[in-house]
């Protein structure tokens, strides 16, 4: 059962993956896989409109999430800078991030098949599916 469980969240993952990858590619945004060290975090810059994803990066978060992140730094934020991952940050630019990269992942993961009671009564299972628990306040607050 454990093995079944497994195998249904990878590909659950898989397939936001998917769609995820579809959306970056219909707005024109890069995605450069470019391992490094374990703390080199993903990157992102609004002028090239590129993502630098390092897969070596050591976070809980989920590769969905760290996208969606961001590509919401691309689409939301200031016109000229360079964001590095940093999701538990305090600043502004950050929680707008989280915000928007949450409500990217929601809005694939729930489609128009849920209800708003539905999204909430399955928000566990969404952050628990993302790695979203350090920022499951914000969650709450998209749903």
């Amino acid at each position: 059962m454990y093995q079944d469980l497994y195998k249904a969240r990878e590909k659950a993952i898989q397939e936001v993956s998917e769609i995820l990858n579809d959306k970056i590619s219909g707005l024109k945004i890069s995605v450069i896989s470019m391992p490094s060290d374990s703390s080199d975090p993903d990157m992102s810059n609004i002028n090239k409109r590129v993502i630098i994803f390092n897969p070596n990066f050591e976070t809980s978060f989920s590769f969905p999430f760290r996208i969606a992140h961001e590509m919401s730094h691309i689409l939301y934020g200031s016109s000229s800078k360079t964001y590095t991952f940093s999701p538990l940050s305090k600043k502004t630019e950050e929680i707008e991030a989280n915000l928007h990269g949450i409500q990217i992942l929601a809005d694939i993961f729930f489609g128009d098949y849920y209800s708003a009671t539905q999204r909430c009564e399955y928000r566990y299972r969404f952050i628990e599916l993302f790695n979203l628990q350090p920022i499951a306040h914000l969650v709450e607050r998209c749903l």
